[in-house]
C-alpha cells in the first residue's frame, strides 16, 4: 500500500479512507456555514426594509364581527332561555300525562277488580238460583209423581169398589129367582164377574 509522509506523519492507504471523507465533511460544513450566513444577511435586509401593512380595515371588520358575535350571543342566550322554558313546559306536560295515565291505570285496575267481584257474585247467585230451581223442579216432579200415585191408587180403589159393586149386583141379579138365567149360564157369559 502507498504511504504518504508529511512532516514526520506517515499515513498509510487504509487511513486515507478515513481522511478523505473527513476533509470532505469539513469542506461541506464550511460551505454550509457560508450559505447560512449569506441567507441570514439577506433576511436581515428584508427585515430592515419591512413596512407594516395597514390593518385599519381589519380592525373595522373585527369591530363589525365583534358586534355580530355579541348579537349572536344575545340570540343564543334568548334561544337558551326559550329552550329552558320549552323544556320546563314539556316536563310539566309529561308529568301531567304521567299523572293522568296513573289515574286511568288505577281506575282501570279498580274497575277490573270490581268487575271480577260482580262476575263472581253473579256466578255464585246464578249457581244458587240454578240449585234452587233444580230443587224446585225435583220437588215439583216428586209432588207430581206422588199426586199421580195417589190419584192412581184412588182410581184403582174406585175401580175395585166399582168392580165389587158390579159383582154384588150381578150376583144379586143371578140369585134372583125371577131371573131366567142360571148361574152356569151367567158364568159362561160373564166368567170374570161371577164368584165361585
Amino acid at each position: 500500500m502507498a504511504k504518504v509522509e508529511y512532516k514526520g506523519i506517515q499515513i498509510s492507504g487504509t487511513k486515507w479512507i478515513f481522511v478523505f471523507p473527513l476533509i470532505g465533511t469539513i469542506i461541506g460544513g464550511l460551505w454550509g456555514g457560508f450559505e447560512l450566513y449569506k441567507r441570514y444577511e439577506d433576511m436581515e435586509k428584508q427585515i430592515q426594509s419591512y413596512v407594516a401593512p395597514d390593518l385599519s380595515g381589519f380592525d373595522k371588520r373585527i369591530e363589525v364581527m365583534k358586534g355580530e358575535v355579541n348579537a349572536l350571543k344575545e340570540l343564543v342566550a334568548d334561544a337558551q332561555e326559550s329552550a329552558r322554558d320549552i323544556r320546563t313546559d314539556i316536563k310539566g306536560e309529561v308529568n301531567k300525562q304521567d299523572d293522568q295515565i296513573a289515574a286511568i291505570d288505577k281506575r282501570s285496575r279498580t274497575n277490573s277488580r270490581d268487575t271480577r267481584v260482580i262476575i263472581r257474585n253473579a256466578e255464585k247467585n246464578f249457581n244458587e238460583l240454578e240449585m234452587g230451581i233444580l230443587q224446585m223442579v225435583r220437588e215439583l216432579i216428586s209432588n207430581t209423581s206422588k199426586r199421580w200415585d195417589d190419584k192412581l191408587t184412588k182410581v184403582d180403589t174406585q175401580i175395585e169398589n166399582l168392580e165389587k159393586k158390579i159383582d154384588k149386583k150381578i150376583t144379586k141379579a143371578l140369585e134372583n129367582p125371577l131371573a131366567a138365567m142360571s148361574k152356569s149360564s151367567a158364568r159362561k157369559k160373564f166368567p170374570w164377574n161371577v164368584q165361585r
